[in-house]
């Protein structure tokens, strides 16, 4: 089913070819910004956090009540503030700089067990740096996936979604499906009221049968 899923997203929204979407260290704090929040107030944040400071080594020095202070838009600024700062101590006290190029010649699986070290980095957020930044096949889910899966019935509620989920992708389908899987359930499977008879998964879909379509 994945592939029938995959060819039809790809006929609705268009093929999609990787290109990378900066720099690691760059993607994961602005991916640890984009929790809890939405791409506006992420955008948002990180923005005051680049102004504010230049250079990791400037951030790196500053107070967690100013850092705090920059990312406030972001929501929950104190707990990410924090989190951000002791991700970039680690990071210098690891490697002696800030960067995460060390990862670059790693597999897969190396890198995401360095990422997932750091404290406040789950599957998610290092699977999108896996993802975007480094060209690393895995399969970041977020609410909108984990949301489409469940009604696919790919999983189950509270398995484990990652787990589940990033064998099933092919390696070749993670990124565009990624991206396809979002957008489909911002504008069709949404949250509340799915809007099941647009659907074009809707005859591979268990949830749709149910609700009558």
């Amino acid at each position: 089913m994945v592939l029938e899923v995959a060819r039809r997203l790809e006929g609705e929204y268009g093929r999609l070819e990787w290109r990378p979407h900066g720099d690691p260290l760059d993607v994961l704090i602005k991916t640890i910004l984009s929790q809890n929040t939405n791409d506006a107030n992420r955008d948002r944040a990180y923005a005051g956090l680049k102004a504010r400071f230049p250079t990791w080594e400037a951030l790196a020095a500053a107070p967690v009540e100013e850092l705090a202070e920059a990312i406030r838009p972001g929501g929950l600024h104190h707990e990410k503030a924090r989190r951000i700062k002791k991700l970039l101590q680690e990071l210098a006290a690891q490697q002696g700089r800030y960067s995460l190029d060390y990862l670059e010649p790693l597999s897969t699986e190396e890198t995401l067990a360095e990422l997932l070290k750091f404290e406040g980095v789950g599957k998610k957020t290092a699977g999108v740096v896996l993802l975007f930044s480094l060209g690393k096949p895995y399969f970041p889910v977020d609410t909108h996936i984990g949301r489409i899966a469940c009604r696919l019935g790919w999983i189950k509620r509270g398995e484990p979604p990652h787990d589940k989920l990033d064998p099933l992708i092919p390696d070749r389908l993670k990124y565009q499906l990624h991206l396809q899987l979002i957008r489909h359930g911002r504008e069709i499977c949404r949250a509340r009221r799915p809007r099941c008879p647009e659907c074009l998964l809707g005859d591979l879909c268990p949830s749709a049968s149910l609700s009558g379509r």
